[in-house]
């Protein structure tokens, strides 16, 4: 499970916002112009993995750069028809946190008409529906050999993502697929005939991206390789979760707090008609130090957000409307904050006054307890803080 979290999640011109579940746009029926022409917006659906084949190449280029830097953080959203995915590369996430994981697999659309056509393909299909007509039908192949994503039970929260544009954020990609893959427009009965991608010649109108003998070697070796690495699918996890448990040890058990030891039982004696008297529990035993993970400092962070706020940011002088701010907190092996130095990472109004709300905040943090961790650790802390 992976999970993104947020205190908000607001898309325009939406019936239902909900992840995995269609959200349908305002355009509630097929009698668009122009691209839609012939769509039925009520029934176009924004996925939660949605393909990439009809996006523009600019855009798949960005992306391909954004993964290799960080967690990507976008804004995805439905107007009418029109599905968008903007990138937002001035909102940066955790560096090396997506991990290659080979596979295999092919996918194949084939759309005869606009309405084909934006219910397999809703990211970019405008930017081809305007070539089918007729005859003419538009066809896309593409050859999956892996994924690149974050690992199985990682958290992303707001606090993870530094910039300006973070708050305009809804999603952040969990994992973007890649490969190689060739679309088409042309005569339908030739775009049904043949994998584009796979065939050796090419036809009129044919683009292509990614090379298929590459993508061969890739699947046989599991290793990325750059003639076989364009993103064709992402992921996509709302900023609207919440930070699972921690695992605690065996004879622990999460109370909501902390991993606390699991209670004893005592079991009476017999009672004189030989039936057993029963288990009841025995005095709790004092609850163990708190788990030291990365959930662990997140709740801390949440559980102190507002006090930080009230003291450090709501008293600041209003001539500074947004601040980003990195506090490196240096931890001794009995939670105490031995150290937090803080940066003034940008801000949207005086600096000085962005400073001074940055030193108020490292000393807040001063006097935070965290979980024992088994050695010294070293943690950034991002906040941002926006005026309402």
């Amino acid at each position: 499970m992976v999970v993104a979290v947020r205190g908000r999640l607001a898309l325009a011109c939406v019936v239902g916002v909900v992840a995995g579940v269609g959200i349908a746009g305002c355009n509630k029926g097929p009698g668009a112009r122009g691209p839609r022409a012939g769509a039925d917006c009520a029934a176009v659906k924004a996925p939660a993995e949605p393909d990439l084949m009809a996006w523009e190449a600019s855009s798949r280029a960005q992306l391909d750069r954004l993964r290799r830097q960080g967690v990507v953080a976008v804004r995805y959203e439905m107007r009418d028809c029109e599905l968008s995915l903007e990138l937002l590369p001035q909102c940066v996430g955790p560096k090396n946190r997506y991990v290659y994981s080979p596979l295999s697999e092919t996918d194949t659309k084939i759309a005869r008409d606009q309405g084909e056509l934006f219910a397999q393909l809703p990211l970019g299909a405008e930017n081809v529906s305007g070539l089918i007509s007729g005859r003419r039908a538009f066809r896309a192949d593409a050859k999956v050999v892996g994924r690149v994503g974050l690992p199985a039970g990682s958290t992303i929260t707001e606090y993870d993502l530094v910039g300006p544009e973070c708050k305009r954020a809804t999603h952040v990609i969990g994992a973007v697929y890649v490969g190689g893959f060739a679309t088409a427009v042309a005569d339908a009965r030739e775009v049904e005939a043949r994998n584009l991608f796979a065939s050796g010649t090419p036809i009129e109108g044919m683009t292509r991206e990614g090379q298929a003998q590459v993508c061969e070697r890739a699947v046989a070796e599991g290793i990325e390789l750059a003639g076989c690495s364009v993103p064709l699918r992402v992921a996509l996890i709302p900023l609207d979760g919440k930070a699972p448990p921690p695992t605690c040890p065996a004879g622990f058990v999460f109370d909501g707090t902390r991993c606390a030891r699991e209670a004893a039982t005592t079991c009476g004696a017999e009672s004189s008609s030989g039936a057993d008297a029963g288990c009841t529990p025995a005095e709790p035993v004092a609850a163990e130090p708190r788990v030291f993970d990365q959930n662990a400092v997140e709740r801390l962070v949440r559980e102190k957000q507002g006090a930080v706020k009230r003291k450090c940011w709501e008293t600041a002088a209003e001539s500074v409307r947004r601040v980003n701010i990195a506090v490196t907190t240096t931890i001794d092996p009995r939670g105490r904050v031995t150290r937090a130095d803080a940066q003034l990472v940008d801000s949207d109004g005086s600096a000085d006054v962005g400073l001074a709300v940055a030193r108020c905040i490292a000393g807040e943090i001063q006097t935070w307890q965290f979980p024992e961790p088994e050695r010294q650790q070293v943690l950034t802390l991002p906040f941002h803080l926006i005026r309402q």
